[in-house]
């Protein structure tokens, strides 16, 4: 997956590294305030992931998750 084809507001999933028999939803929100996208994860559930929806990639997510860096001006 790419990261310039990413929305706000689309669904991906990402299979649990300890069980992958469990799965996690992740919506992305873009912040207003930081000018960037931010994950909302969801809790594990156990099966399969949905027919249609990417898998998004667990590097990828972890570059999400960062604290976006903040510059303040005075």
């Amino acid at each position: 997956m790419d990261r310039n084809n990413m929305k706000p507001g689309n669904v991906y999933y990402t299979l649990c590294p300890d069980n992958p028999k469990m799965f996690r939803t992740i919506r992305l929100h873009f912040n207003p305030w930081t000018q960037s996208m931010r994950p909302m994860v969801s809790n594990p559930v156990v099966g399969t992931p949905p027919s249609g929806m990417d898998e998004i990639s667990p590097v990828l997510l972890k570059r999400l998750m960062r604290t976006p860096e903040t510059t303040i001006s005075y």
